[in-house]
């Protein structure tokens, strides 16, 4: 069997349009978004190592990798981006938005946002986010949403004994 494949990665029109150029940009990003997330968690404490270690020395670790994928990447940008799946993207984005809001509630100036727990933002996150598959059907994604949610409550809540509220506007935790 032949294939009839033609898919070819065209050459970058520009250093900045390559992936591996693009690459480093996002893990430099990333890394910062890391850092300034946890500037304000203890690096050291009197106890000994605090909770801002650990995020800190990763994030510091991608910014520097992302240092090297930049510097790498300035010989050999790699080829074109090309078409971005932009359809697909934005409802995966907006899954996790919707979770990281509706979880523990959101409150900024007028818009507040009441915590809804994982009963509420588990299947929020999981059916927007279904919807960038193309073949994807509304029954499926309520019957998976169902049954991811039923497992993300019993792991994180009742085996891992985590504090992630469940359901506070109906059980109070």
């Amino acid at each position: 069997m032949q294939d009839i494949s033609t898919h070819t990665d065209l050459p970058a029109k520009n250093g900045w349009q390559g992936r591996e150029r693009i690459a480093g940009l996002v893990l430099l990003a990333l890394g910062g978004l890391g850092l300034w997330g946890g500037a304000d968690l203890p690096f050291m404490t009197s106890d000994g190592v605090g909770s801002g270690l650990m995020p800190r020395v990763l994030s510091l670790m991608i910014v520097g990798l992302g240092i090297v994928q930049v510097a790498l990447s300035i010989k050999d940008p790699g080829p074109s981006t090309g078409h971005w799946a932009i359809r697909e993207t934005i409802p995966v984005v907006l899954g996790v938005i919707l979770f990281a809001i509706t979880i523990r509630g959101y409150h900024l100036g007028p818009v507040a946002i009441p915590s809804l727990g994982m009963a509420v933002a588990c299947p929020l996150a999981i059916i927007a986010s279904g919807l960038a598959a193309r073949d994807s059907r509304l029954p499926e994604l309520l019957v998976f949403s169902a049954v991811l949610t039923a497992f993300c409550i019993g792991l994180f809540r009742y085996a891992l004994g985590l504090s992630v509220p469940v359901a506070p506007w109906l059980l109070g935790y």
